[in-house]
């Protein structure tokens, strides 16, 4: 940081001699402006000189063709509909038991990466280990079990799970880490062990912090799912089904997926948003209680 002496016109109340003030300059938007140009210098180049355009490949009347029956959902017929519904839910599913099990082994380790509640040692283990599974992408992760145990929907499990709970190792040990020391320090003092400690401080204070991550993350798992699907070709899943209809030219049937993927989306969105504020609106009213 750049320092500078200014001269003010205080006098000392001691000496009677005039004082020197440093300041520090804020360097803060130099580096905001700095990255925003960085990037934006990247994409340019991206876009201009690292893509290649084939506008001579380009066919108006396939681009007509497929924007009129990607919109025609009306003309898919029921069975279709049904394999929507049934590959939709088995999505969600996929997505639901990673976060469950993410949650269970996340909130396990994320206790013993916290530095105040866990040996500094240990602590840095942990996290340099879920910093480096956090580096890799969630769809590596799953190519390299696909490729050593096989295509099945276990192995798109534990891939998924290996990112997530390396996610919430991270959130779940800095939710704790805010916890107030003084409150950790009175346990201690009155002889609570560490599991007591953890059971009626460390998660009753941090609980709708972890519950927006859950929130959080859940939607990721759930695009993760979708993903998946065309790029591995998890059977029984929806992007597996879009996937099928590309390589068909069964657009209609595509757009019918997506637009499902779309619904339950957002139906997901608005149900944990929906949980964070009654949750929230939970704790005010015991903090009104208390007082």
């Amino acid at each position: 940081m750049e320092t500078v002496l200014e001269k003010t016109p205080s006098i000392s109340l001691e000496r009677g001699k005039k004082k020197y003030k440093i300041k520090k300059k804020d360097h803060s938007q130099k580096y905001i402006w700095g990255t925003l140009f960085i990037f934006l210098a990247a994409f340019v180049y991206f876009v201009c000189f690292m893509c290649e355009y084939k506008w001579d490949q380009v066919r108006l009347d396939l681009v007509q063709k497929f924007v009129g029956q990607f919109f025609a959902i009306t003309s898919v017929p029921l069975e279709n509909w049904i394999k929507i519904f049934s590959t939709l839910l088995n999505t969600l599913l996929l997505s639901i038991v990673t976060t469950i099990v993410s949650i269970v082994i996340g909130l396990f380790l994320g206790l013993f990466s916290a530095r105040n509640l866990s040996n500094p040692i240990l602590c840095t283990i942990i996290r340099g280990f879920a910093g480096f599974i956090r580096a890799v992408p969630t769809i590596i992760w799953v190519l390299l079990f696909v490729s050593g145990f096989g295509l099945t929907a276990t192995t798109a499990l534990v891939g998924m799970c290996f990112h997530s709970v390396a996610y919430f190792i991270k959130s779940y040990s800095e939710a704790f880490e805010e916890v107030n020391d003084g409150t950790l320090e009175a346990l201690r003092a009155t002889g609570a062990s560490w599991w007591q400690i953890v059971i009626n401080a460390v998660l009753p204070s941090s609980f709708t912090r972890l519950l927006s991550w859950i929130a959080m993350r859940s939607e990721m798992n759930f695009a993760a799912a979708v993903v998946i699907g065309p790029a591995v070709g998890v059977p029984g899943t929806i992007g597996s089904l879009i996937n099928k209809c590309g390589r068909e030219g069964n657009y209609a049937f595509m757009g019918a997926c997506i637009l499902m993927i779309i619904l339950a989306a957002l139906a997901l969105n608005f149900l944990l948003l929906d949980l964070n504020r009654n949750q929230s609106l939970v704790k005010d009213k015991q903090i009104c209680n208390k007082n």
